[in-house]
């Protein structure tokens, strides 16, 4: 390599494979014809053999000793195997070279793909698509000559990375690396919602007793207490923490319509299974994180329904808490009787 590098050769590797190549040759030649190392016949004088006594014939060939030609030979066959040997390494390097050279053609096609996200002012198209802009509109109590009130998440324009439409963060290059994440290593198509423990069209699913079902997930809170909430198809069942709803609720009515409120007022009562996972707080606190969590799944199961959710606020989070209790006082507020004598 250091030769070819020597003589400007663009390619060193091709100049050690073909010089590997000959001592290969050399070394099997030096191998099946032992007497090729140094000439083993030698044409004598005839005064030179005369000189010892006896006289033979003017030209007379008489052979030498082969042994440095067998020497010569072994060590032949010992640099061909060096020179396999060396084959072997440089090609697993090549290999290694054109690995990287793929991975790198992969990131800067990938990189090519990412543009910046951008919304025409005008005509307000954009060149991505974000899974969460969803609207509904309803036409109740909305009297003539006024404005139909829109639902919907009000977003900020985005101008961030956008790779085939699906808005992606900074410095993440597609595919993904394999050695570093778990599969899907692409984006969903544009408009599917992922993240959330969701499959990558964007779906929840779960196995039971064999069989895949879908279902609508939605997460709440409430004082110090948390629920998670799944809404399936079924005949009305409402499980909590592996006891039925009315058993958890210890027979109590309101807590019980507290938490069923949001499906019982869209008619879904009956035709829906419920299954939720609360902890923290007390039960009043969990019944009212489940009536938070079960709005928000049946808003992700139809968003149709998010405007009747909405004014009737089963979307919104009771943020009202104990106050803590101050030092040197009984209470948050109450105070010690003051007295003049």
């Amino acid at each position: 390599q250091k030769i070819a590098a020597a003589r400007g050769d663009s390619n060193p590797s091709m100049a050690s494979r073909c010089v590997a190549v000959m001592a290969v040759l050399g070394g099997a030649t030096a191998f099946t014809a032992p007497n090729a190392g140094a000439p083993a016949i030698q044409a004598v004088n005839r005064r030179a053999l005369c000189s010892d006594g006896g006289c033979e014939a003017e030209g007379t060939q008489v052979p030498r000793s082969t042994g440095f030609s067998n020497s010569v030979g072994l060590t032949s066959l010992t640099g061909a195997v060096a020179s396999l040997l060396f084959l072997r390494a440089a090609a697993r390097r090549q290999g290694a070279r054109k690995e990287l050279r793929r991975k790198a053609e992969v990131t800067r096609r990938a990189d090519d793909d990412i543009e910046m996200g951008f919304e025409d002012t005008f005509s307000g198209v954009k060149n991505y698509v974000n899974p969460w802009e969803e609207y509904a509109s309803i036409d109740v109590d909305t009297k003539a000559g006024k404005q139909q009130i829109i639902y919907g998440e009000q977003f900020h324009p985005y101008d961030g990375p956008v790779y085939k439409k699906v808005p992606v963060a900074e410095g993440i290059s597609f595919p993904l690396d394999p050695t570093k994440y778990y599969e899907p290593l692409e984006p969903p198509e544009p408009g599917g919602k992922w993240g959330d423990g969701r499959s990558p069209d964007g779906n929840w699913y779960m196995e039971v007793d064999g069989e895949t079902i879908q279902y609508w997930q939605g997460q709440g809170k409430r004082k110090r207490a948390c629920a998670v909430v799944r809404v399936m198809k079924g005949t009305g069942q409402f499980i909590v923490n592996s006891m039925d709803g009315a058993g958890f609720c210890h027979d109590y009515p309101i807590w019980w319509y507290k938490a069923m409120e949001p499906i019982c007022s869209v008619g879904l009562k009956n035709e829906c299974d419920i299954i939720v996972k609360a902890f923290g707080g007390g039960i009043g606190g969990q019944m009212g994180a489940v009536r938070v969590a079960l709005a928000r799944a049946l808003a992700e199961k139809d968003y149709s329904v998010v405007p009747l959710l909405k004014r009737a606020m089963y979307l919104h989070q009771d943020p009202r808490q104990k106050e803590a209790k101050k030092t040197g006082r009984p209470k948050a507020r109450k105070s010690k009787p003051w007295h003049k004598r």
